[in-house]
């Protein structure tokens, strides 16, 4: 009898001391999510140091997930046809981000190995954004509007569509660039509206939503959720 209880207090202490080096692990696993600080953050850095190695003067916000390609490299004054510089740029940045992105993207990172991204998150899309200063174009029917989308296609058409980014996916299966116009309506912080910086192309980076029980599977219901 006593032999039997010596036994079942064993097993207790073994329980509890399992029981408490899980909880460790989740602790462990929940620090390094939060210390990683902010996934879109650190996905838009890692890209944007991949782009600024094939196109100067490349400005990185990470607060905002935003990547601003700077006009001058790419078009003239006024002007939405890609400049050969601005093509040769253009062509470089395309074979960094093939380099960089596929641990971010769907389709692309199956199978990889991404130590990197080891939170595993994806983009759900980068949009190619158009910008101008608030200088009214000159040309009748022709606005900042038009100049900006056809910049934003432009700059499409040379970074993905000729190139294997085109057929990079989300996890819904769409395709992972899309473009948008702005014109002068998005200034740059802290700049005037007629600031030649604003004449810019951006690439947002949107990730895809991820509950924290997919982050974190060990704080899934099993572990005393409701749901």
């Amino acid at each position: 009898m006593i032999g039997l209880l010596f036994i079942f207090i064993i097993l207790i202490v073994v329980l509890a001391l399992e029981q408490r080096r899980q909880q460790q692990e989740v602790e462990v696993e929940r620090a390094t999510l939060l210390g990683a600080g902010d996934p879109r953050g650190n996905v838009t850095k890692a890209i944007g140091d991949g782009v600024k190695l094939a196109l100067p003067g490349v400005r990185v916000d990470r607060e905002s997930g935003v990547i601003s390609l700077p006009e001058e490299v790419l078009f003239d004054l006024g002007s939405a046809e890609l400049t050969s510089a601005g093509k040769d740029a253009l062509a470089g940045a395309a074979s960094r981000l093939t380099q960089v992105l596929p641990c971010y993207v769907s389709n692309q990172r199956r199978g990889r190995n991404c130590p990197e991204n080891r939170s595993g998150h994806e983009i759900e899309t980068i949009f190619i954004e158009g910008h101008t200063d608030n200088r009214p174009m000159l040309r009748a029917g022709y606005d900042n509007t038009n100049l900006s989308l056809d910049r934003a296609r432009a700059v499409e058409r040379a970074l993905v569509l000729g190139t294997p980014l085109r057929e990079y996916r989300n996890k819904a299966d769409q395709p992972l660039f899309s473009f948008s116009a702005y014109a002068s309506s998005r200034p740059l912080r802290d700049s005037l509206p007629s600031d030649s910086r604003n004449r810019r192309v951006d690439l947002r980076i949107v990730l895809t939503y991820r509950p924290i029980e997919e982050l974190l599977p060990m704080l899934a219901p099993a572990h005393g959720s409701s749901r």
